[in-house]
C-alpha cells in the first residue's frame, strides 16, 4: 500500500473531535481520516475494496531525560 500526502482543511471543532479519538484509541488521526473515507467509498460503492488495515499506534512524543 502506497500512501500520499494530502492537505484537508477541519474546522475546530472537527480537528478537536478528531484529537480526542486520536488519544483515545491511541490511533494517528491520519489514520482514523483513512479509515473513515474507506467507510464512506463502500457505503456509496458496495463493489469498494478498502486495502487491509494494518494496527497502528500513535507514536509517543516524551522528551530526553
Amino acid at each position: 500500500m502506497s500512501l500520499t500526502r494530502t492537505n484537508i482543511y477541519l474546522d475546530d471543532q472537527q480537528r478537536e473531535r478528531l484529537r480526542q479519538k486520536s488519544e483515545t484509541d491511541n490511533i494517528p488521526v491520519s489514520e482514523i481520516v483513512r479509515r473513515a473515507i474507506d467507510a464512506y467509498l463502500a457505503w456509496n460503492d458496495p463493489t469498494y475494496q478498502p486495502a487491509p488495515i494494518y494496527p497502528q499506534t500513535r507514536k509517543s512524543h516524551s522528551s530526553p531525560g
